[in-house]
């Protein structure tokens, strides 16, 4: 025991690493993983760490980074999550925190507590925004409600903004309600459009080949130049320069018309 009891402590990485991955000592692992220097041992020593307490401690006060973010994902308690975002303002830090709170109680505490900086505070209320968002239309994607209509799309982008209403059906990707959302904030294009646009090709190489075509149906009716360069511009990502150029081909433009014929000589 004597001479492993010193492994901890050796200059060489390889050697802390072995030892830590026989340690069970918390309080020295907790040690290690706030100070060790190789970026592999900390890491190793936060996976070992069961005790949540030092695990907080890890995230509070760990030397580096990488290992209280490591500390943060393994933290149960959303509300001691709560209390490193108020302590620590790094913003890395309080990325992984909210991540990993889903209570709307504990976002809600945050938005209105002054404690907090603006930052977190309006953070927790776009994630509580999200939350909510995300939640209704999961739902109707599970419920297999009838798509959006037009006027429905345009309301929520208007509560939700374009861009975050295109993210938000990207996350749902495999329902043909978020695909043909998608398809209505394309046409209606600038910053919003394009990113609709830009899901929409990667959904064509999606596994489920009716959801598949579906984005390829949504695409197929582009009808600006410059979306359809962004589209052409795609065709750079070998796994969609096939199923584009089969977009393409039902596109009656003549910039798609070059494309088509150039891949055919």
């Amino acid at each position: 025991m004597g001479l492993f009891s010193r492994a901890h402590e050796s200059k060489d990485p390889e050697v802390r690493l072995k030892a830590v991955e026989k340690l069970d000592d918390q309080v020295l692992l907790a040690e290690m993983a706030r100070s060790d220097s190789s970026p592999r041992v900390r890491k190793a020593a936060v996976t070992k760490l069961t005790d949540q307490e030092l695990l907080v401690d890890v995230a509070l006060n760990g030397k580096e980074i990488d290992a209280r973010i490591a500390a943060v994902e393994r933290i149960d308690s959303q509300a001691k999550l709560a209390e490193i975002i108020k302590v620590r303002k790094n913003f890395k830090l309080m990325g992984a925190c909210f991540a990993r709170i889903t209570d709307r109680g504990v976002l809600d505490a945050i938005a209105n507590d002054p404690a907090y900086n603006m930052s977190a505070r309006r953070t927790a209320i776009e994630h509580f925004a999200d939350g909510s968002f995300l939640d209704k239309m999961s739902g109707a994607a599970d419920k297999g409600e009838k798509p959006k209509t037009p006027e429905e799309i345009d309301a929520l982008i208007d509560r939700h903004g374009g861009v975050r209403l295109a993210r938000a059906m990207w996350k749902f990707r495999g329902s043909r309600n978020a695909v043909l959302a998608l398809g209505e904030i394309m046409h209606r294009g600038g910053e919003a459009g394009d990113v609709a646009l830009e899901y929409l090709a990667q959904i064509l190489a999606h596994a489920n080949e009716e959801i598949s075509r579906l984005a390829h149906v949504q695409l197929k009716t582009i009808k600006s130049a410059e979306q359809l360069g962004r589209l052409i511009g795609m065709m750079d990502h070998t796994n969609l320069h096939d199923r584009i150029l089969a977009v393409l081909r039902e596109i009656d433009h003549p910039d798609a018309r070059q494309i088509v014929e150039a891949a055919e000589q």
